[in-house]
């Protein structure tokens, strides 16, 4: 263990284990609550399903963002990841028969690196289609919130019932609730949404007359 840890800060190998530690104080700052998670975020604006090909015209720093996801997921959870296996790669570079922090040392790197990025991309981009359904969620619940529904079918005694969402596009259901139980709902009325119940993943309605 000690003759690993006097590796990890041997010549060049200083750098994977410097960039390690920092990533080991952000995680543990947003732990404590001492900075926010989104601190070190990048806005990407680019076409995250631009294919290899297509990155051409985005620059090379852009390019490797767009590789790895960044337009998808918050940067300093890529970053972790990319370093995390980077410094992992250069660590068992110390089973290998080189002198430690020689140019030979060095010149293994550039390897390294390169795939730590695409073990990266392979990481992230199951993370990514997680991300993308929790925003579309919360962004629907943006949009149903405050608007008005057609109940399909009849509802009374504050059981759940299903409602329709009319908006551009396909038509959503939703599980809705009288807000006030005493309320009661026919079929094809509408009414309007209130709130939501995230823990039980229904919508509050109450009658548009009292709004």
């Amino acid at each position: 263990m000690g003759e690993l840890l006097q590796y990890a800060f041997t010549g060049c190998n200083i750098v994977p284990t410097v960039l390690l530690i920092l990533i080991i104080i952000y995680w543990l700052s947003i732990i404590i609550g001492a900075i926010d998670f989104d601190s070190f975020d990048i806005d990407l604006d680019v076409d995250v399903d631009a294919d290899l090909d297509g990155m051409d015209d985005l620059g090379p720093f852009h390019a490797l963002l767009s590789f790895l996801n960044v337009a998808d997921l918050p940067f300093m959870l890529v970053a972790s990841i990319l370093i995390l296996i980077f410094w992992i790669l250069a660590m068992l570079i110390h089973l290998l028969p080189v002198k430690p922090g020689g140019f030979i040392n060095v010149l293994l790197f550039i390897p390294a690196l390169i795939i730590s990025i695409i073990l990266t991309k392979l990481i992230t981009s199951p993370l990514k289609k997680v991300m993308k359904g929790a925003n579309e969620k919360e962004e629907t619940t943006e949009e149903v919130v405050g608007q008005l529904v057609i109940l399909t079918c009849d509802l009374r005694d504050g059981r759940l019932a299903q409602a329709e969402v009319k908006r551009e596009g396909a038509s959503i259901l939703i599980n809705v609730r009288p807000e006030f139980p005493e309320q009661t709902f026919v079929k094809n009325e509408e009414a309007y949404v209130t709130k939501k119940d995230d823990e039980k993943d229904f919508y509050y309605i109450v009658k548009i007359r009292e709004w």
